[in-house]
């Protein structure tokens, strides 16, 4: 397992010495404070959250959803806060200000349209939650953790776009010339790839270290020596994502589907075809950041 490790030490220092990350969303701050003091009750959480009415909103509507069965209606952010636990309403806190981070509108350039890229982010996690809840891999996973894993899995590539956009839109164009997936050309150009960018960030921002890993490896999943079932469910949500016609990218090339996912992800290819109608039914009612 040495090996691993020194390799992510490495991959840390060069992200880091390239591209000048995001700081962490306040509201994210103030929840790590308050939730890493032992007497803090769930009134001292929905204090932070109610700051933030985006996190509050998306608290309430998911406390409400069939997946937790409530016999009556909650409304109140500490009671909601109560059922759902501190890792949850972190985990919904972090989707909230990921949209805020990242889903302003901006222009279409070549190669990158972050409309597109929105349109990418949500209907993979949407696959990834529709396919976990149909496997029992997945039966002690809670299914918003899947949806953020999927949401969340390409973050590194609107980072590049923000804040290498010249060099990044030169690996798009190479990688769109000479038909090959944009991931080896990144590799190639920068030396790391978005997939090692987004992790980068979910270490800066103290994202569970599942959730950190699953976006590392979620185009090679084989190779994933921790946690291989969930980078395999992402790996096949991007890729049901890009055959759905939603890439994350314009005119670049879908990386191969690594096989052994079906395996991994205890779903056949057929089970999968199979749920894409629900995917695509989730899809059409989703909220996009715009």
């Amino acid at each position: 397992m040495a090996q691993p490790a020194a390799n992510s030490t490495n991959i840390l220092g060069l992200v880091n010495n390239t591209v000048e990350l995001p700081t962490m969303p306040e509201v994210l701050v103030r929840l790590n404070e308050v939730m890493a003091n032992p007497d803090s009750s769930a009134e001292d959480v929905a204090k932070v959250v109610q700051r933030d009415p985006a996190v509050a909103t998306n608290i309430l509507r998911i406390v409400n959803s069939a997946y937790y069965g409530l016999q009556v209606r909650v409304s109140s952010v500490s009671l909601a806060i109560s059922v759902m636990g501190f890792n949850m309403t972190k985990k919904i806190a972090l989707k909230a200000a990921v949209f805020s981070v990242f889903g302003k509108r901006r222009e279409k350039v070549s190669h990158f349209d972050p409309q597109a890229f929105w349109k990418h982010a949500v209907f993979t996690g949407i696959a990834a939650r529709t396919l976990g809840s149909n496997s029992a891999a997945f039966a002690e996973v809670h299914a918003e953790d899947l949806y953020i894993a999927g949401l969340l899995h390409d973050i590194g590539k609107i980072i590049l776009m923000e804040k290498a956009s010249a060099r990044y839109l030169g690996v798009l164009k190479k990688a769109a010339a000479e038909g090959r997936p944009d991931l080896e050309v990144e590799q190639q150009e920068l030396g790391f790839t978005h997939a090692d960018v987004g992790s980068v960030l979910a270490i800066k921002w103290f994202l569970p270290e599942d959730l950190a890993i699953a976006i590392r490896y979620h185009h090679r999943p084989s190779a994933d020596p921790f946690h291989r079932s969930l980078s395999s469910l992402i790996h096949v949500a991007d890729q049901l994502a890009w055959n759905a016609g939603n890439p994350s990218t314009v005119g670049t090339h879908l990386a191969p589907l690594d096989p052994d996912t079906y395996r991994q992800i205890e779903l056949d290819a057929a089970a999968v075809a199979a749920l894409l109608p629900n995917v695509r039914e989730d899809f059409a009612a989703s909220e996009l950041p715009w």
